[in-house]
């Protein structure tokens, strides 16, 4: 809401919204990974360990798409009843922190999505099971991680999803708007997706937030050594999508084609990312690979390693270098290189969402970081990221007209 002053010559209207979170309106929203508790060992993760005194919103990532069922979306049970235990867990930790579901398909190539949104009938009893889902649990809000949407990628998207984004937002807006309850999108920053598979402005007006995938842009398929969250092109890209798939890039185009800068809040991936490379005396980025890395001592795919784990790591042997246009450091020891992330690759992109005015940051996940201390305290990235972003001066929203 705004209040109106009159000082003198001229009106001014200043936003009196309520401001909560890691700072002054700045969002340090923390994903949470469904399977966390179950990763053997030491990378074993539940409600206890996340830090609730940093984060903003804590975005449980995630429950499965609904069954379709006689004319129903039916979640699963047992989904429920593990984000319910958890649910309790933070709730009796804090009070202040805000409780997010995210929302997504995990089936490979799946339509779910797709089909849903486009047919009226199963789009209604969608958002009739989502806000049920928000009304029983007392949510904050849901996130829409519908992942690769249209045919830009070929993962399951048809030719209408562009248009059906939008009807599906609609309808979820409208059943929200008096619950006051958030709806978040999940956007890619490939250009060609951006391009073909997004209405932009559609998507902004309608969403409270759009979380950014500005994480993990270098998949090991591409066959070459790359940071994995670049902030700039670099010149060895040639092929023309790759080449503007990176931070700055990727947030300037959602900013051109209408969304506005608060709304956008930046996705920072708490991980190493590893590849093989073809020629070990060939270390540069842009050197050719030949697929992923060695799989590190925990439950993620080849070539990932958590935070925790890739700080033990470093300190193995591996020769340290760091990308300038990148911005973000890599790592050689014999023919495995590794682009990873410290406390310097997260300042330059604090340093960004203060310069481009976003609405705050999400880490992807939480559980990555240094929960046990093993390098040093205990969740250096996320206490970084929520020093940083408290430094950051509130963004009043105001204006001023001439009488």
């Amino acid at each position: 809401m705004f209040r109106f002053l009159f000082l003198g010559c001229c009106l001014i209207a200043v936003s009196t919204d309520r401001v909560s979170g890691a700072a002054a309106g700045k969002r340090l929203m923390c994903y949470f990974s469904y399977d966390a508790p179950e990763i053997s060992g030491y990378g074993r993760y539940t409600a206890n360990e996340v830090p609730v005194e940093l984060c903003s919103d804590v975005v449980y990532d995630g429950l499965d798409f609904p069954k379709w069922e006689r004319g129903y979306y039916v979640f699963d049970n047992r989904d429920l009843q593990k984000y319910g235990t958890f649910l309790a867990t933070i709730r009796a930790r804090s009070g202040l922190v805000r409780n997010i579901f995210t929302l997504q398909d995990r089936e490979k190539n799946s339509v779910s999505y797709s089909v849903m949104a486009e047919i009226p009938e199963r789009r209604g009893a969608f958002v009739r099971a989502v806000l049920q889902l928000l009304e029983v649990y007392a949510l904050d809000g849901v996130e829409i991680a519908w992942e690769w949407p249209g045919t830009a990628v070929t993962f399951g998207g048809t030719s209408n999803d562009r248009e059906s984004i939008v009807s599906l937002l609609t309808d979820l807006k409208a059943g929200l708007r008096k619950s006051g309850k958030e709806l978040i999108f999940f956007g890619a920053v490939y250009p060609k997706v951006l391009h073909d598979s997004y209405r932009v402005a559609s998507i902004c007006q309608l969403a409270d937030f759009v979380t950014l995938f500005s994480y993990d842009l270098r998949p090991y398929t591409v066959r070459l050594a790359d940071v994995h969250s670049p902030m700039r092109n670099r010149t060895f890209e040639r092929e023309p999508n790759r080449a503007k798939t990176n931070v700055v890039t990727g947030v300037e185009t959602w900013i051109k084609y209408g969304c506005p800068p608060k709304k956008l809040i930046l996705g920072i991936g708490l991980f190493g990312h590893a590849v093989t490379l073809a020629d070990p005396r060939q270390y540069n980025v842009g050197a050719p690979s030949t697929g992923p890395g060695a799989k590190g001592r925990y439950d993620y795919g080849a070539g990932y390693y958590p935070f925790h784990e890739q700080c033990l790591l470093l300190r193995s042997g591996w020769r340290m270098f760091y990308d300038p246009i990148g911005q973000m450091p890599f790592a050689v020891r014999g023919n495995q290189w590794m682009s990873y992330v410290d406390t310097n690759s997260i300042g330059v992109k604090i340093d960004f969402v203060a310069e481009k005015r976003l609405g705050g940051v999400v880490l992807w996940t939480i559980e990555y970081d240094d929960f046990w201390g093993f390098c040093g305290s205990r969740n250096p990235l996320t206490t970084y990221t929520y020093q940083r972003l408290q430094q950051i001066p509130s963004d009043i929203g105001f204006a001023i007209e001439w009488s």
